[in-house]
């Protein structure tokens, strides 16, 4: 005995996908085609009537895909043949009756429906023989704290605030046999969107290559260190005088690599030879109530590869001018992938250079030296005494630099003396005030010894605070500063008597504290960190984007082939953490993994990166780059 014969309503068609193009169902002004979106296919099957086992289906899709015509069909479909109240929820009331209005009312007048009422364009429902239909935003206070609702299409959910979905799965707690059908872009990584295609099935769409046959989930982004991955291909280097794309010209060279080195050229006739279907279950532990799919944009025949590209553009143009929200869209409208803020194609590990081997002393016209300096207790059971560590890097005017000392010094007197070889002095309003020394431990003994010598210091703080404003309004990782002279509780009278360098007379006639003053900064972990992947990982980024681009692209770090072995392993003591938000002990830095507790070096260098951006050097050369598509 079939216990669910009765279930599927008298002459309710199987498959919502066939009924739509057989009965000629108009959505956005034609006649449905299945053919135009092959990514929906399964997804609207899903939510056919005789599918007893999936009750939310979460369809992860880009822009310009179709998924809006998905939702139609089975609208159209649920109202045809099924029983009760059917809701169609958008992000907002505005929304949800432009939608009704344009595409929703034409699309039900076209599929051969009872009506049991009128066709107001205000009211947003529809009444049928059997079916009544509501489409309403999410958001109106009333939406979502009534009716049990049998069958829910939820478009958008992208722009849906936080509870609100899980509100409307209440809804249908008590019914055995719902059907949510969820319809969204991507959005920002371990929002409710996120978590609930996680908890799905989580089937990507899958193209078998035309020539192995194997098939591979295609992605926009070609890795040339992965090309096991596949991804879409062109001629970076068909540039205009003037430096800018010449798209005339790289149109012709797109072109996208299957993992086993085929290509296909971007003419619809070659693009049409794709065919695909959803991989198996990526979640194993997902049950069957709950299927989610994604694809990427690139696998969409109707979608343009060289609009994709140029849109591709765009977003790395904005990126290099700190503006991350056109690289946001791109990422979630574009490659249907969850975005972190801090999300990067590549983690950056740390690449050594032979040929910087012979420039240890400093680079070519370099701008100056930074360094800076990391105080340590050492462990006594190691037989260690105090001691530091220090990095000095020779930077050049684009703000790319290059290691030229890394290592262990066991005091003060070794410091100033090691910063001195290799020409750093507090002469001439530079050399020990490019630098910092990091006063986090042993306070003050190191703000002492910073006071005496004209250092500048600074302090780790702020967790989990956002950063600190300065006076213009602004939020930073770091503090404004402080002179160091009253951190010491050292009276403004003493410190001109001790270093009357320190002050100058301003405009005012009055004496003030001098660019010659050693000040204090405190940092926030977390942007330290953020900073220091940004400048470690961007030769990386804009060398996947264009795999011609050189020096004058991007700011860089070199590092000579002969650093110790220190210098390596504590370099390796961080890694991103995407799904780490909040840090529960002492070192934990949201964002971010502590792999090692020996990290000094990378804190030195992390310091040298907050002196750039602290100068002005870093957001000068990031304005420049930003000039140059």
């Amino acid at each position: 005995m079939n216990p669910w014969a009765n279930a599927i309503p008298d002459g309710a068609p199987t498959d919502p996908v066939r009924w739509a193009e057989e009965s000629r169902l108009q959505v956005d002004g034609h006649s449905f085609d299945s053919s135009r979106c092959p990514q929906a296919i399964v997804p609207m099957r899903a939510m056919s009537l005789a599918d007893k086992t999936c009750r939310i289906g979460t369809f992860i899709k880009p822009v310009q895909s179709g998924g809006s015509t998905a939702g139609e069909v089975v609208l159209a479909y649920w109202c045809r043949f099924a029983y009760g109240l059917i809701l169609n929820y958008w992000q907002d009331d505005l929304k949800s009756e432009e939608r009704w209005a344009d595409r929703i009312l034409p699309m039900l007048e076209s599929a051969g429906l009872n009506w049991a009422g009128g066709r107001d364009k205000k009211v947003c429902e529809g009444r049928f023989d059997k079916t009544v239909l509501r489409c309403a935003g999410v958001f109106n206070p009333n939406a979502l704290n009534s009716d049990t609702i049998p069958l829910m299409v939820l478009e958008e959910l992208h722009l849906w605030k936080p509870g609100f979905l899980s509100m409307a799965r209440d809804r249908q707690t008590r019914i055995w046999d719902s059907k949510a059908f969820d319809i969204s872009n991507a959005a920002k990584a371990e929002t409710q969107l996120h978590l609930t295609y996680e908890e799905g099935t989580m089937e990507e769409w899958e193209t078998a290559c035309p020539v192995c046959g194997v098939r591979h989930a295609m992605h926009f982004r070609w890795n040339p260190n992965r090309p096991e991955l596949g991804g879409l291909r062109w001629d970076a280097s068909t540039r205009l005088a003037d430096g800018r794309p010449n798209y005339n010209k790289l149109e012709a060279t797109i072109r996208y690599q299957f993992p086993c080195g085929h290509e296909v050229a971007a003419d619809p006739a070659s693009r049409r030879t794709l065919k695909g279907d959803y991989s198996p279950p990526r979640n194993d532990g997902a049950h069957a109530s709950h299927r989610s799919w994604t694809s990427e944009a690139v696998s969409y025949n109707e979608i343009s590869w060289l609009d994709l590209i140029k849109e591709w553009h765009q977003a790395v143009r904005a990126l290099k001018m700190g503006d991350s929200e056109p690289m946001f869209r791109f990422v979630t409208r574009r490659e249907c992938r969850f975005y972190s803020d801090e999300m990067r194609p590549f983690s950056g590990a740390v690449v050594t250079t032979t040929e910087a081997v012979q420039n240890r002393e400093g680079l070519p016209g370099e701008l100056c030296k930074m360094w800076s300096a990391d105080w340590q207790q050492g462990f006594k059971a190691a037989g260690e005494l105090t001691h530091y560590w220090l990095v000095i890097e020779s930077v050049l005017p684009n703000c790319s630099s290059q290691v030229i000392f890394e290592g262990k010094i066991s005091d003060e007197s070794e410091l100033l003396s090691t910063l001195e070889a290799h020409g750093i002095t507090n002469k001439d309003n530079g050399g020990l005030f490019d630098g910092f020394i990091d006063a986090s431990k042993n306070q003050k003994a190191i703000l002492s010894f910073c006071y005496r010598a004209g250092i500048n210091a600074v302090v780790g703080g702020a967790h989990g605070k956002g950063g600190f404003r300065h006076p213009d309004g602004s939020w930073r990782f770091y503090s404004p500063k402080k002179f160091i002279y009253t951190q010491l509780g050292i009276t403004y009278e003493r410190a001109r008597q001790d270093h009357p360098d320190w002050f100058t007379e301003n405009r005012e006639g009055q004496i003030v504290e001098g660019p010659n003053c050693p000040f204090v900064l405190e940092y926030d972990k977390a942007g330290l960190l953020k900073n220091y992947f940004f400048i470690r990982e961007m030769k990386l980024r804009v060398l996947e984007s264009n795999p011609k681009a050189t020096a004058l692209d991007y700011v860089e770090r070199v590092v000579p082939s002969d650093v110790g072995d220190d210098y390596l392993k504590h370099h390796e003591a961080w890694e991103r953490d995407l799904k780490f938000t909040r840090g529960k002990n002492t070192g934990e830095v949201e964002g971010f993994k502590q792999l090692s507790r020996i990290d000094h070096l990378m804190s030195c260098t992390t310091q040298i990166d907050l002196l750039k951006e602290f100068s002005g050097l870093l957001g000068r050369r990031l304005a420049e780059l930003a000039k140059t598509p």
